[in-house]
């Protein structure tokens, strides 16, 4: 008959208190762990705040670029702003430095025109002055001197006329007694390929000028002709009483 192992097993209703197994550590020990703890924490939170550092420095880096910029930019809007008003100066002065210069100008060409109107004004006069001259055979009576006319495309249906009635010749300042009497035109022309005299005025025309004298008169006016007529000869009359007292021609 074999033996059976049978365990050992605590009688019911029979409890042991449980034991807990402490390893023994001295306070040495503990103490060096602590301040490795301390040790490993510092330089964790030396880590820590290093990388922080450095990750916040890209983002400091443009903010501070980007104050400079607005500020090169906004000097050199100044500096534009500042361009511009000079240059707007510049352009008033010049625009108004062209003005004064057209406005001399225009001066200079009114001066210019009145300066032509009055050579021929002194060049009419000398003509009058060197018909005072003493003349063989004129010395008497009445003459018609300087008697000019022209056509004026603003009146293509007129003719103008100018004239100057002397009495007395030679003697022209001499006292003598006033001259009455009355102009005649006649004028030479060719319309629609045939000649054409026209003696003027003619009725319904305005009057001419009446001719007034003691030494001498300027006459001045306007003929008028038909649109179509083209010009030749206009001649002059003084007529007194009926009677022809001077004569003159001349052409445009």
């Amino acid at each position: 008959m074999g033996l059976r192992y049978r365990p050992l097993r605590p009688r019911r209703g029979l409890r042991l208190p449980a034991s807990v197994i402490r390893a023994h550590r001295p306070w040495r020990t503990l103490l060096l762990a602590l301040l490795a703890s301390v040790l490993v924490g510092g330089v964790l939170a030396a880590g820590a705040y290093d990388a922080g550092r450095r990750s916040a420095t890209p983002v400091a880096g443009p903010v501070a670029d980007s104050a400079e910029a607005v500020a090169q930019l906004r000097q050199q809007l100044a500096d534009l702003t500042a361009e511009r008003d000079r240059l707007r100066a510049t352009a008033n002065t010049a625009e108004a430095e062209l003005q004064m210069s057209r406005t001399a100008q225009e001066r200079l060409a009114q001066q210019f025109k009145a300066a032509e109107a009055e050579t021929g004004q002194l060049k009419e006069d000398l003509g009058f002055f060197e018909s005072l001259l003493p003349a063989t055979g004129d010395t008497s009576g009445i003459h018609v001197r300087s008697f000019r006319v022209s056509l004026d495309e603003a009146q293509p249906r007129a003719v103008h006329y100018r004239l100057l009635a002397m009495q007395g010749g030679s003697k022209a300042f001499v006292e003598q007694s006033e001259f009455k009497g009355d102009l005649q035109f006649t004028v030479s022309a060719i319309r629609g390929g045939k000649p054409l005299t026209l003696a003027l005025p003619q009725p319904g025309d305005p009057p001419l000028p009446a001719v007034r004298l003691t030494h001498y008169q300027r006459l001045e006016g306007d003929l008028r002709i038909p649109q179509d007529a083209e010009v030749r000869t206009v001649s002059v009359r003084i007529v007194q009483n009926g009677q022809v007292r001077a004569t003159q021609s001349a052409t445009p």
